[in-house]
């Protein structure tokens, strides 16, 4: 069979499903290149509230004490930050934000799949778990990070609970 009249027979029929698959795959480059998961309200820089004194806690509350940490309110930035501390532009937006009755719109890039129960109170807390198991070592960075850095599948908790002799009970976690 002749090239061209393979090409009219095999592959110009489906063509919408290559053209679909092109679609999809430039999308999906073009969302990782611009980064879109990534921005964050404001450059917060981890580094110098940790070297400040600060611990994970005083921002992410709920870590110690519930099952779900939390990503800072702007109440909590402006406990601190009401009155400039510096002369920093993102410590600006903060009050910006405040001036417009607005919220901080953080991006959240750790994710538990929805089918999956985790508290941080009991890894934390209980297990005695510094957050950089899973979260890497944040209080270094002076600007968000822009990806996480873990990916939490079963197969990284399982890792862990297996290494550590945690139980690995199924229903421990899918409730």
């Amino acid at each position: 069979m002749p090239a061209l009249q393979l090409l009219r027979a095999r592959i110009l029929p489906h063509w919408p499903v290559f053209a679909g698959f092109g679609v999809f795959f430039l999308g999906s480059f073009l969302f990782l290149l611009a980064g879109a998961s990534d921005r964050q309200p404001i450059a917060f820089n981890h580094a110098r509230h940790v070297e400040n004194g600060m611990a994970c806690d005083d921002c992410h509350s709920g870590v110690k004490t519930q099952a779900r940490a939390t990503l800072p309110t702007l109440a909590t930035c402006l406990a601190c930050h009401e009155a400039p501390l510096t002369q920093s532009a993102e410590e600006e937006k903060i009050r910006a934000l405040a001036a417009a009755g607005k919220e901080l719109a953080w991006v959240q890039l750790t994710r538990v799949p929805p089918h999956v129960y985790f508290s941080h109170r009991r890894h934390v807390q209980q297990a005695g778990l510094d957050c950089t198991i899973c979260h890497g070592p944040v209080e270094k960075l002076s600007v968000p990070p822009r990806k996480p850095f873990r990916v939490l599948s079963m197969d990284a908790c399982l890792e862990c609970h297996e290494r550590s002799r945690a139980r690995t009970d199924c229903n421990d976690c899918h409730r």
